[in-house]
């Protein structure tokens, strides 16, 4: 479904017929839909044709062809007068059958490995609403902007289960990429509060004037890192109003971190939920790191320091569906944490900037290389605000790595290089291969697709 009224009164009706969501993502290629699919064990995938005319493939007729997908409008048709008016009587006067366990069954992005089957309760998710309320203070008058679509966690959560438990008004449209359509509906709602991903916000914000958004007191940013250009020009936009970034998985139902409006801080995820136990540890000294012989212990690290955060409470799932993947939590002090893979820096303020995810870390003579803070350098000369022009991928293999930059133009290596060091890049970073594409893969996010460019190394 798309990012519609009617996608929220779906999610309904499927509790009230004793069932469990499944969000389906139909960005995904072939291999990663078909292994969604044939993994949750769905009969029918519902949704509506004109949303299905517009995102079919051939994967997606096949599976037609085999009667999996239950058209809405088809739906309504079968439904008699009579069975209608039961319903609603059943609305009244009958109690609300008993919720499945799990309140939603949503699906990581492949950007790494094939989809994993998150299973969501609604503890998880009415803690993580309850405990992110409890930072991000809203008024019944706040009107949320929502268009990312239904399979994202945090759409899921914060635009549609926490305005239907609040009352809480969504305008939502159902076209990310549509910045025009946005707008208007940005305009004529009168949006107080604007939910995207960096780059949404960014396509947005080109076509926008002071007039489409004076009704906006933020913009609640996540997925990925806020860049200056975005901060400099909401700011033209907005002046008298914030980007406010949140750092969240879908593991974690999917708020972990939120940047308050009172102690706002720029290109900063402070703080963690206050109902999250958290531990701050040195990213060498973790089982993935060192190998298992050097005798495995975990450190706590002071400020000022690069570390894994790694969080634990009710609003954490508790296992994939998958029993068979490995395990994403690690026993510390005698307690099971979920290990988030994501890298920080906190400063003398305990504020927390994110500088990327470990696996897209490579150890190259014994130190940890971010490749996400080597892109953002080089982001700085060979970047546009308008596309997605570069992205740099590694692979490592029996200690040693190789790191290529893609472009959509011929970059010389040798510039490149030089340019680092001029950065004061370590030595030991250097780029080995450009490799010329027609565009930069992205996710269905908007994000890059790293793991297409990592197959394009092999």
């Amino acid at each position: 479904m798309p990012a519609v009224s009617w996608a929220s009164l779906l999610i309904i009706a499927t509790y009230l017929a004793g069932k469990t969501p499944v969000m389906f993502n139909w960005t995904l290629g072939k291999e990663a839909f078909d292994h969604c699919v044939k993994f949750s064990k769905v009969d029918k995938i519902i949704t509506v044709s004109s949303f299905y005319d517009r995102v079919k493939n051939d994967f997606l007729e096949e599976h037609k062809n085999n009667w999996r997908f239950l058209f809405l409008e088809d739906l309504l048709k079968w439904w008699k007068v009579s069975e209608k008016i039961y319903a609603l009587l059943k609305s009244f006067y009958l109690p609300i059958p008993k919720l499945q366990e799990n309140a939603v069954i949503l699906f990581t992005s492949w950007s790494e490995s094939l989809p994993k089957a998150v299973p969501l309760t609604h503890t998880n998710l009415i803690e993580n609403i309850k405990w992110a309320l409890n930072i991000f203070e809203l008024k019944s008058d706040d009107i949320l902007l929502g268009f990312l679509p239904p399979f994202h966690s945090f759409w899921f959560t914060i635009n549609s289960i926490m305005p239907l438990i609040t009352s809480l008004r969504v305008a939502n449209t159902p076209d990310p990429n549509d910045a025009k359509t946005i707008l208007e509906i940005i305009k004529h709602t009168k949006v107080s509060a604007i939910t995207s991903t960096p780059t949404f916000l960014k396509m947005i914000m080109a076509l926008a004037s002071w007039d489409y958004l004076k009704n906006v007191k933020y913009a609640v940013v996540w997925a990925e890192k806020c860049s200056k250009e975005v901060f400099e020009r909401f700011k033209e936009l907005s002046p008298n109003w914030v980007i406010l970034e949140w750092y969240g998985i879908t593991e974690c139902s999917p708020v972990v971190s939120i940047n308050p409006i009172v102690w706002s801080k720029p290109w900063t995820v402070w703080k963690i939920l206050p109902n999250l136990e958290y531990k701050i540890i040195d990213i060498n000294t973790i089982p993935s790191v060192i190998p298992a012989e050097a005798g495995i212990y975990y450190k706590e690290l002071p400020i000022w320091s690069q570390w894994m955060i790694y969080v634990s409470w009710s609003s954490i799932f508790s296992w994939y569906l998958d029993e068979k993947l490995e395990s994403p939590f690690e026993e510390i002090d005698w307690k099971l944490y979920y290990k988030t893979w994501d890298l920080w820096f906190v400063d003398n303020d305990w504020f927390l900037s994110i500088t990327g995810r470990l696996k897209r870390f490579i150890k190259i003579a014994w130190e940890m290389i971010s490749l996400p803070f080597v892109e953002n350098i080089l982001l700085e000369k060979y970047g546009s605000d308008k596309e997605l022009r570069i992205a740099i991928e590694a692979l490592e293999k029996d200690g040693n790595a190789k790191i290529v930059l893609f472009s959509i133009e011929k970059i010389e290596i040798e510039e490149v290089n030089d340019y680092l060091r001029k950065r004061w890049v370590s030595n030991l970073v250097k780029i080995t291969e450009n490799i010329i594409v027609e565009s930069i893969p992205v996710l269905g996010t908007g994000k890059t697709d790293y793991k297409i460019l990592k197959n394009m190394i092999k």
